[in-house]
């Protein structure tokens, strides 16, 4: 079935929209209150709105592991899915956003930059083992948070090789997921992710195409604190957001 629509689809539309629509990979990243710092921030209710709205409107919530499984299989996955996803593993990110998304029995992800953990305003190791434990997977975001299309190829094998030895190290788990910092990724940044075992990797607004089937840029919705009204939530969550955005160039 589609995702509810504000008007009757002819039958001959049905294959084309199934096809135009994605599930929606949301993208946070500070959980708490504003800082006055460059960190796109949502505060704890607002943040808590946007799970009540999943959950009253009986959205699953899928582990993006198995997210990614599934769309490599082609799996037709119910319409009202989502995934959730942090970057840079800020120390709200356990404080505030865990006990939450425990409350709602919600899945997610934290992409962490290995290098940060434990500077002040981040996670710590301990932190991050604790939540690995409860239903929020550890993905990377690389070793120092390198813009990787500037970067030289010895650079990139060395960010996305330690980053992921370090957290597997840290966490005794295997990691199986990547962040581009800033969403930037070539081909050749894919085809090492690759190589290095990761099974996909997040982008930001970016992609090579509106498929959204590629797992290794795998386009996702920036949630905001200005995400306020049910409508917004709705077209955001809707599987057909990216069809009213510009995509950019992924490198």
């Amino acid at each position: 079935s589609l995702p509810s629509l504000p008007f009757t689809v002819p039958a001959m539309l049905v294959p084309m929209l199934k096809r135009l629509c994605t599930i929606p990979i949301l993208a946070y990243h500070r959980v708490g209150e504003p800082k006055g710092d460059h960190v796109p921030t949502i505060s704890p209710d607002r943040f808590e709105r946007h799970l009540q709205f999943l959950a009253r409107h009986r959205y699953q919530v899928w582990d993006l592991v198995a997210l990614a499984e599934q769309v490599q299989q082609g799996t037709l996955l119910p319409h009202k899915s989502a995934a959730i996803t942090f970057d840079d593993g800020y120390e709200e990110t356990y404080t505030v956003a865990a006990p939450l998304l425990r409350r709602f029995g919600f899945r997610a992800t934290v992409f962490v930059t290995p290098t940060e953990v434990g500077l002040p305003g981040f996670m710590t190791w301990d932190q991050l083992r604790e939540v690995s434990r409860d239903g929020i997977a550890v993905g990377s975001h690389t070793l120092t948070h390198l813009y990787l299309p500037l970067a030289r190829p010895e650079q990139v094998e060395q960010e996305l090789a330690e980053s992921k030895r370090i957290l597997e190290t840290q966490l005794g788990q295997p990691v199986h997921l990547l962040s581009y910092p800033i969403g930037g990724f070539t081909p050749q940044v894919q085809a090492i992710a690759r190589r290095h075992g990761y099974r996909a990797a997040c982008t930001t607004n970016r992609g090579f195409t509106r498929s959204g089937c590629d797992l290794f840029s795998l386009r996702r919705i920036k949630m905001t604190d200005r995400d306020r009204h049910p409508v917004m939530l709705a077209a955001k969550l809707s599987g057909y957001y990216d069809l009213f955005r510009r995509i950019e160039s992924p490198s």
